[in-house]
């Protein structure tokens, strides 16, 4: 069913031993989510868009990373089009229904209720979160900051990790072209009260060329990639109320950028701890504090126009450091389900750069400083009638940004050497009203209407990023995104056939933009194109999702869904020009269509196909990207009760599409065919 079980992941279903197979009814039971009010439900009476991936389809699925997953998911989709498998870091931000796709997220994203979202730039490290150690991931769409405070300005992305029941041990090991390998392996161990868990991964790839042929020159090479992660959990559950919890994880990843000279590096580290106490019944409560700590570095060239050569323009190096927490209490009052709390997060972030010019040294740039957020909010579930429930949210957030500086040695001309700018704090208020009604046994109603909230990360207030020869520059004085929207939805079962329509409107105040400059700013070298990071006054984007599948038997099952996002800019006082213009990185359409065969004494198989629609790389919308269609091919058998073989192709008919372009004309392009082939064991 769509509310129970990912259906709009065009995998097939995950191969399991023969002689464990029960095929006699194909429903599968109705997930619990917590990721719309922080508090558990089931998703069936959710009053939100929601998507639940399984472990099956995971196990299921052609891709590897957690990014690729998704994007089967309607209006899911990162910045420039690009796969976290060989992607610059700061590409991975995640949008969700269009709303302004850039390097930040403007969806929140979290691990076992921690937030992942990077404490410098907003970004995600999709390669952090191994497929191997999830249990299920939801995928709610529409304003969340009721709940989840900054970052959940288009919805949330909650990835609940497998608990262990029992002693076991679970590997996945593929190989394939391109020189691509990738290891998995989860132990699971129950001592008397104790759980552990315990995972490390490695992937490998020499990578691909990631530009248009017909503009690559002497210096284009591979974009490869590595990493390795670690992570694990030690948990003791004292009583069936009361359990406490220990966490760790270890990351390390080396890119190569597609040429010799442009590179990025990441090592980071993290720490969490936490426990539960009581019962819904007579009053939970969660607790969970967080710390983690990162070094990133990445280099950028300048590249003569027939890409013959290249010289360093910017080494950066970037250390951040985030701590964090929250404390919620729920309970059961009657027909009403309550919830309260709060959380925070602070982070202390700076750029350390070397500017070249002609690659040669020209000085050095240190720029940064602190954020402090901290929110409170009071959640109430209530159900009058068995056919109808209302949920309210209600949240404030303090923001406070400073220590904010920056200092050139030597200062470039009309430079001060050393600046400080001006502290930042706001109170950002949040609300959420939703209902559902279950109008008939096979007909359900939604309509909701929210605010949400993203504040400026620190990145994009004081770190200059460059791609190719297009500079974006920072902005201290960035204020908060706002948005106010809703939504209208009706679920509706006929028999083998299931299928959701939702229709959305919403509203953004401030939306960071890199918005193209006339006159060049001094961060700018001379024959660059200079963009700068600048609020819109108001955007909106607006469109309809539909999910729709239908099961003829227990062998087949076919899914679709659509979205049509219409996302423009409204107002633009201070670039007039950009008022009506579409917002750079949303295709107006994109679709997904699958078919599913499952037979366990032959094999299982799923054939998906996935379209993106034009949409434009810049704000000005003079640099068109084409829609494409890429489709996939998943095949697994079980040879035995602990075997499992499998292959899968990425990109079948191995379709050239471009994921970005420069002003100077450079197009670059997605993930070639790839194809993969392994085996899974569990003991």
């Amino acid at each position: 069913m769509i509310r129970r079980a990912a259906p709009l992941l065009l995998v097939c279903l995950a191969v399991a031993p023969a002689a464990a197979q029960q095929y006699d009814d194909p429903t599968r039971l109705e997930p619990v989510v917590v990721s719309v009010t922080r508090m558990e439900q089931k998703a069936g009476d959710a009053p939100a868009s929601v998507t639940v991936v399984t472990r099956d389809d995971i196990r299921a699925s052609a891709s590897q990373t957690v990014d690729d997953l998704l994007r089967q998911v309607p209006g899911f989709s990162l910045f420039r089009r690009t796969s976290s498998v060989v992607g610059h870091p700061t590409t991975q931000g995640l949008s969700l229904r269009g709303i302004g796709p850039s390097g930040t997220s403007r969806a929140l994203v979290l691990v076992d209720g921690v937030p992942v979202n990077d404490a410098f730039g907003g970004w995600v490290y999709w390669n952090r979160i191994p497929l191997q150690g999830i249990q299920q991931i939801e995928v709610v769409r529409g304003g969340g900051s009721s709940a989840w405070g900054n970052y959940a300005l288009g919805g949330v992305v909650q990835v609940i990790t497998r608990r262990p029941t029992e002693r076991a041990a679970f590997f996945e090991g593929s190989y394939g072209t391109r020189d691509t390998m990738n290891f998995d392996l989860l132990l699971h161990d129950v001592e008397g009260p104790f759980r552990i868990a315990l995972e490390g991964s490695y992937f490998d790839t020499e990578g691909y060329m990631v530009v248009k042929k017909s503009r690559r020159g002497a210096i284009d090479i591979e974009a490869d990639s590595r990493h390795s992660t670690f992570n694990g959990r030690v948990e003791l559950v004292a009583t069936p109320e009361a359990s406490l919890f220990v966490s760790g994880t270890y990351y390390d990843e080396e890119r190569g950028n597609g040429t010799p000279l442009q590179f990025n590096r990441t090592g980071y580290g993290a720490v969490a701890v936490g426990g539960r106490l009581g019962t819904v019944a007579d009053g939970e409560w969660r607790l969970t504090l967080f710390a983690d700590d990162q070094k990133f570095r990445s280099t950028f060239s300048t590249q003569a126009a027939d890409r013959s050569s290249e010289t360093l323009a910017l080494d950066q190096r970037v250390p951040t450091t985030s701590a964090g927490g929250s404390l919620q209490w729920s309970r059961r009052f009657g027909e009403h389900l309550v919830g309260a709390g709060g959380d925070a997060r602070w982070v202390s972030g700076e750029t350390n750069e070397i500017v070249y010019n002609a690659g040669a040294f020209a000085r050095t740039r240190e720029a940064g400083g602190e954020q402090f957020i901290a929110g409170v909010f009071l959640q109430d579930v209530y159900t009058p009638h068995p056919a109808w429930e209302i949920s309210v949210g209600l949240r404030g957030d303090y923001w406070l940004s400073w220590n904010g500086t920056r200092q050139d040695l030597p200062p470039a001309a009309g430079v001060p050497k050393s600046q400080t700018f001006n502290d930042i704090e706001r109170i950002i208020p949040s609300a959420r009203l939703a209902t559902l009604f279950h109008a008939t046994p096979t007909t359900d109603l939604r309509a909701s209407a929210y605010q949400g909230f993203r504040v400026p990360t620190v990145n994009e207030q004081y770190r200059v990023f460059r791609v190719r020869n297009d500079v974006t520059v920072a902005n201290a004085t960035l204020r908060p995104e706002l948005l106010v929207g809703g939504e209208l939805g009706v679920q509706q079962r006929l028999g083998p056939f299931e299928g959701r329509v939702t229709g959305y409107w919403n509203e953004v105040q401030n939306l960071v933009a890199n918005v193209t400059l006339a006159t060049p700013l001094f961060d700018c070298p001379a024959g660059t194109t200079c963009r700068q990071r600048q609020n819109l006054d108001l955007a909106r984007i607006r469109g309809v999702e539909t999910e729709l599948e239908l099961r003829l038997s227990k062998e087949w099952r076919f899914v679709a869904s659509y979205l049509f996002a219409d996302a423009r800019v409204v107002e633009a006082s201070q670039q007039g020009g950009l008022e009506g213009k579409r917002l750079a990185q949303v295709p107006e359409h994109s679709a997904s269509v699958g078919v599913r065969f499952q037979h366990p004494a032959w094999f299982n198989a799923s054939l998906t196909a996935r379209f993106v629609g034009d949409q434009y790389e810049d704000d000005l919308n003079t640099l068109p990207l084409g829609n494409y269609i890429v489709v996939d091919l998943m095949l697994s058998r079980a040879i035995s009760k602990n075997v499992e073989i499998f292959a899968g192709v990425e990109n079948l008919f191995d379709q050239t599409y471009s994921t970005g372009r420069t002003s100077e004309g450079v197009v670059s392009i997605g993930a070639p065919l790839l194809a993969r082939a392994g085996l899974r064991l569990s003991f």
